[in-house]
């Protein structure tokens, strides 16, 4: 089969964890004996380009916009060119001719969307122009909303006036896609809740998690000494590194215990963290390997306040034997088992996570087994498996008779 992979970002580009699923199916099903091209963007005026990365065909096209916002030193634009921004984006004709330029050449089965963000949505009407099959992955909540659905430090529940007019004509396209897919439960079920794919087959596949270089025999879990938490990400308020902070104040000095902060942020609010935490047991590390981190901590705290809709660190902590406490949001209560793999607390309240790091110290005992446990529980989240179940789903959309169910890993 040749499929046609796109995605926003591609390797070695790498914003978060899309870039890195995409490459993992990419190079899987090269490894599976099928053919791959893959379409992402490049800056702006730079000219359109192919290479060859492990195997996989990759296109490389300008981005059609009046600024490229994946820089590492990228400065928030005004309101008005970030709304200019948008508004192209909600259709934008330019981008759509350069991929159909390539899927004319490249002639694939069918046509595999990820983060359309650059792109638009006006490329799944292009491959239904060429008669392919579309099949697109809910990643993040991009489609609903610019600001992916968090405003002023809350999940939106609804779209609000200002969405309105980007989300409207995302909605109306999303009629071409043969088979959605989404990584959780709650990220499918919240974009059929707002109105999109109504037509559509639908699936969930969970992400996959590459190989790890942690021995098959170091577990973790000390019964002395302090207890160590570790946090992995980026250092912003969406992700509740400030809920970890008032959480650590809470019980310092009940039991011993050392953070252990891994990411970066904007600088002035990473100053206004590592000031707060000052006088508590916490060392912000800057950033690291995610091995480096795991090899010196017993658990891994995931305290988002945003929606998630997977979660993919807490696969990584598994593969490494890390148990997790994590916020019951978004797709994050779908891969934790609570007091096997990990402990979920209920952001809404202010005590709770204090409360659960206080229920760790006490059950400290249970950790090496829970990551015994976690790292069992990461080997149903395969490479292989999560191949198999996209090309399932391949076949599916190019048969387009039968109803879709679940794919659970």
């Amino acid at each position: 089969m040749k499929v046609a992979l796109l995605n926003t970002l591609y390797h070695p580009y790498r914003i978060g964890g899309a870039e890195r699923s995409v490459q993992l199916l990419a190079e899987g099903l090269v490894a599976r004996g099928h053919k791959v091209v893959v379409i992402t963007l490049d800056q702006p005026e730079t000219p359109a380009k192919k290479e060859t990365i492990n195997g996989v065909d990759v296109y490389r096209v300008p981005l059609h916009n009046n600024y490229w916002p994946f820089a590492d030193s990228y400065r928030k634009p005004s309101i008005v060119r970030r709304a200019l921004w948008h508004c192209r984006d909600r259709y934008n004709k330019a981008m759509a001719r350069q991929v159909e330029a390539i899927l004319e050449r490249e002639r694939p089965e069918l046509l595999h969307t990820h983060n359309v963000t650059g792109f638009s949505v006006a490329v799944w009407n292009v491959a239904k122009s060429l008669a392919l099959p579309v099949v697109h992955t809910i990643r993040d909540y991009s489609l609903l909303c610019p600001r992916n659905a968090y405003r002023k430090g809350r999940n939106c529940s609804k779209a609000c006036l200002s969405c309105l007019p980007f989300l409207v004509p995302k909605r109306k396209a999303s009629v071409a896609v043969d088979v959605v897919v989404g990584i959780s439960r709650f990220v499918l079920e919240r974009h059929l809740e707002w109105g999109f794919f109504p037509h559509s087959k639908r699936a969930v596949v969970y992400n996959p998690v590459g190989p790890t270089s942690c021995a098959e025999s170091r577990f973790h879990g000390q019964e002395e000494g302090p207890l160590r938490i570790g946090f992995l990400g980026a250092l912003a308020p969406h992700k509740g590194i400030e809920d970890l902070l008032r959480a650590v104040e809470e019980v310092n000095g009940q039991f011993p215990l050392r953070v252990l902060i891994a990411g970066k942020g904007e600088r002035t609010y990473e100053v206004k963290l590592r000031e707060r935490a000052k006088d508590l047991p916490v060392e912000f590390l800057g950033y690291v390997p995610a091995a480096e981190l795991f090899s010196q901590i017993d658990i891994l705290a995931v305290p988002s306040r945003w929606h998630e809709p997977f979660g993919r660190i807490i696969l990584e902590a598994y593969s490494n034997a890390i148990p997790v406490i994590a916020s019951s949001r978004g797709g994050i209560p779908e891969i934790v088992d609570e007091g096997r793999t990990g402990w979920l607390y209920n952001p809404d309240d202010s005590k709770s996570l204090a409360h659960t790091l206080g229920k760790v110290y006490k059950q400290r005992n249970k950790l090496r087994e829970m990551g015994i446990y976690a790292r069992n529980k990461s080997l149903a989240f395969t490479v292989e498996a999560h191949v198999k179940q996209y090309l399932e789903i391949y076949r599916m959309a190019a048969a387009g008779g039968r109803n879709a169910t679940f794919c659970n890993n």
